[in-house]
């Protein structure tokens, strides 16, 4: 089982919006969330190895794109992506925690992807994660796409980790869009990690993010055509891997 987080070979992603503001609200929808809802979903899919979930930190200027929590399930391997897949059509039904769960929840997206690449192994939980929706140029061929991948993976990727001061990145691919607004969920996603998460850190990292110069590569046309659906931050809350014992898991909380 693994025990960090995007560290496995599928990430099933839930964006959700709280409807709640009172500080006790939010801090009991948090611990339902994390002591009950998502001890559940480990229980009942045993290739679910980990939950980690996150609140907005800075949403995209340019629109409301992102929920204000994600939680992202470690999923290990392909037979566990499927069987989860096949039960989830039966719309399992977990515990209640009326009347902020689930009145006050509304969900954005449902969506598993699969790791295409990482810079680096997993080592530990990031404080901050800087999440990319990506889209190719509409109607690229298999050889055009090939050489998008190859250029994100290889080249631009490793130069945005190195050039903005990421500890690590890792992209995905879409497996299944189980639901998200109109037109759908971005085709691609990389997910940066950051260590701190103060409002400075992140002005700054965006900074060197945007600047130009002889440290980005150029990439080929099949790049530069490329579109960003949405770019999110996202502070981390909360970790819980799949208990190993009959103690139970112990959440990690930032």
């Amino acid at each position: 089982m693994t025990a960090t987080p995007f560290s496995s070979e599928f990430l099933y992603w839930v964006a959700l919006d709280f409807g709640g503001s009172a500080p006790a609200d939010v801090e009991r929808f948090d611990r339902f969330f994390d002591e009950t809802h998502i001890p559940e979903v480990l229980a009942r899919y045993p290739g679910f190895a980990a939950a980690h979930r996150y609140t907005l930190h800075r949403p995209d200027p340019r629109g409301d794109f992102g929920g204000g929590y994600l939680a992202a399930y470690e999923v290990e391997d392909e037979r566990a992506v499927d069987a989860y897949l096949a039960d989830e059509s039966r719309r399992p039904r977990y515990s209640a925690d009326p009347p902020l769960w689930p009145d006050l929840l509304t969900y954005r997206w449902r969506v598993v992807y699969e790791k295409i690449a990482e810079t680096s192994p997993s080592t530990g939980t990031p404080d901050l994660i800087y999440i990319i929706g990506i889209d190719p140029p509409p109607g690229i061929g298999d050889g055009e796409l090939a050489e998008f991948d190859a250029f994100y993976t290889d080249t631009h990727m490793p130069e945005a980790v190195a050039n903005a001061g990421f500890s690590r990145g890792t992209r995905y691919k879409v497996r299944r869009e189980l639901a998200h607004p109109a037109p759908g969920c971005p085709r691609f996603l990389v997910v940066y990690e950051l260590a701190g998460d103060t409002d400075e850190l992140v002005a700054e990292t965006q900074r060197k993010l945007g600047r130009e110069g002889p440290w980005w590569t150029p990439g080929p046309a099949s790049w530069t055509g490329h579109t960003t659906p949405w770019r999110l931050w996202y502070r981390h809350i909360s970790f819980l891997p799949r208990p190993t014992s009959p103690s139970g898991a112990t959440i990690r909380r930032s």
